[in-house]
């Protein structure tokens, strides 16, 4: 009787003890900034977030506007839009703010709220337009912005900026840059915009401040502060620091680049798609053992999918994604194969097709284009030399299609990115990519009476280059339609194996340059980026300093 008595007590006793709290998380913070002409900013804001327990809502702080108006926002819950409630009230229950967002106008600035919804994973997206962020100084105009505020509630894990302009671009001819608050890199992009990227975790302290210097005539801002810009750059250096290492650094530097063109010759491919000695990612499945899958999986998206084949240890020893893009961006239209007499096959930029550009191929369309900026067309060994002479932005386009490959999948509802882990729909998408793989490696295998229109024979083309058996698929189509091979991609097989050829030369830049930025920052003293980021041309930015901006704050997140 008295075991039963104690068994009663302690069952009555249980619910008085709290659970333990889900704990908050900031997987990613990606922000699009568009500057308009007149001064305005158009800022798209991605949190991917875990919010945890015990909160209602989730908010940004925007102090310090001076005459920065903020107007036209409005926000997301993954593709849901939420309703506006005008000015904000705070206190409500989680019920009462799910499925709604408003602003608190306080003194010295607003806060920009909405209801967290259901605790758990979400994707935000918070867009509104800051006007007059701008402002036209006596000799330059400038932007300088906090886009991410310290003492959030969970400190981001990783944060990426970009800054574009919507009627020109940004480049070192009309734009200087710094960065302030974190420990990460700024550079100038192909594609006429700016990357601020964080290359650590934050901490409590940290933030994103964000300085550019634009040359006079790119923007026509109301908002005029009669002053030079050197007095703004005087103030923001103030205790900031682009030099972080010494000469025992310059030392282990040479080491390590020694230690990495040993490896480049012999495992070049592994530190670029692996991330170093990163875990594969489990698939659920035997890749080599699946059923034949005829479509393209993953809404064609190239870089979700190469973010599959990478993590999962069967990328291609050749670095598919490159060459994959090329051969989009020639079927799309956006690039052409041309032949002049007996000379070699070239690429030339006819301007159509563009808005069908898959992003995926934008990065590769920039640098292409750019590397024939003589005569508009492009051969193989010029391709060579550029790519020697900008490894950064070789570097950085890998960089970001990893990025993007993984926001593409967590979009999609594939990817648990708090737990590096595959969706059950996610690994049905991966079952479908291997199946592809499967059916074009054992074509052969196929009646070849079947008929396959052409356009899903340039698809296959694409994803034969990602999956590294290009030259296997083209043969199979060679053998079984010549006639429907050149109507695929409107060249002939000589010309064809011109384009797998520059692709390649392509990858192996892309993958060395990768190589290159794994040991730049030990040896960035020694490189010059130091010095090149103090002067505004992108390379680290200083954890301290950036002193004056407007736009910031301190707190946000959940509450």
């Amino acid at each position: 009787m008295k075991r039963l008595l104690l068994l009663a007590a302690v069952l009555l006793l249980l619910p008085s003890f709290p659970l333990p709290a889900r704990e908050q998380k900031v997987r990613d913070v990606w922000i699009r900034l568009t500057l308009i002409q007149n001064g305005s900013v158009v800022v798209h804001e991605r949190w991917d977030v875990d919010t945890g327990d015990g909160i209602t809502e989730w908010y940004l702080v925007r102090e310090n506007l001076g005459d920065i108006e903020i107007t036209r926002f409005s926000v997301f819950d993954g593709d849901d839009k939420l309703e506006d409630d005008g000015e904000w009230n705070v206190n409500r229950t989680r019920e009462e703010k799910a499925g709604r967002y408003g602003i608190v106008h306080k003194s010295n600035g607003v806060e920009l709220c909405w209801g967290v919804g259901e605790y758990g994973d979400h994707e935000y997206h918070a867009v509104y337009t800051m006007k007059r962020a701008v402002k036209t100084l006596d000799d330059y105009d400038m932007l300088h912005l906090q886009v991410v505020s310290p003492g959030l509630s969970s400190p981001p894990e990783h944060v990426y900026v970009q800054v574009r302009a919507d009627e020109t671009q940004l480049d070192t001819t009309n734009t200087r840059i710094w960065g302030f608050g974190f420990e990460g890199r700024s550079s100038f992009e192909e594609d006429g915009s700016v990357v601020f990227e964080s290359e650590k975790p934050f901490g409590t302290d940290d933030s994103v401040i964000l300085l550019l210097r634009f040359n006079k005539g790119l923007f026509q801002s109301p908002s005029v502060q009669e002053r030079p810009f050197q007095e703004v750059l005087d103030r923001a250096m103030e205790g900031a620091s682009f030099e972080e290492k010494d000469t025992a650094a310059e030392i282990i530097a040479y080491l390590m680049t020694f230690l990495v063109m040993y490896f480049l010759f012999i495992r070049p491919f592994i530190r670029l798609f692996r991330g170093g000695g990163e875990k594969k990612l489990a698939l659920g499945f035997n890749p080599k053992k699946v059923s034949w899958y005829r479509d393209i999986p993953m809404q064609g998206d190239l870089r979700a999918a190469n973010y599959i084949l990478s993590r999962s240890g069967n990328e291609p020893s050749s670095g598919g994604l490159p060459l994959a893009a090329i051969l989009r961006l020639i079927y799309q239209g956006c690039i052409q194969v041309t032949r002049e007499a007996d000379g070699p096959a070239v690429l030339s930029f006819p301007g159509t097709g563009l808005e069908k550009m898959d992003p995926a191929c934008q990065g590769i369309f920039s640098m292409l284009k750019d590397a024939a900026r003589g005569d508009g067309l492009l051969q193989e060994k010029e391709f060579s030399k550029w790519a020697s002479n900008h490894s950064s932005v070789l570097s950085n386009w890998a960089s970001r299609n990893r990025i993007e490959g993984i926001s593409a999948l967590s979009r999609a509802g594939w990817y648990n990115s708090s737990r590096v882990t595959l969706s059950d729909s996610g690994k049905e998408e991966a079952r479908k990519l291997f199946g592809l793989k499967q059916f074009l490696s054992d074509f052969t295998l196929v009646d070849k009476r079947e008929a396959i229109e052409a356009k899903l024979w340039k698809e296959y083309m694409v994803y034969g280059a990602l999956f590294g058996i290009t030259d296997r698929v083209a043969r199979q189509l060679k053998e079984i339609d010549p006639s429907l091979f050149r109507e695929t991609f409107h060249f002939d097989a000589g010309d064809f194996d011109s384009v797998l050829s520059m692709g390649r030369t392509l990858s192996r830049a892309v993958q060395s340059a990768a190589l290159a930025r794994s040991y730049s920052s030990s040896s960035s003293s020694y490189s010059g980026h130091s010095s090149s980021s103090s002067r505004g041309y992108g390379g680290s930015t200083s954890h301290r300093g950036g002193g004056g901006y407007s736009g910031g704050g301190r707190g946000g997140g959940g509450r």
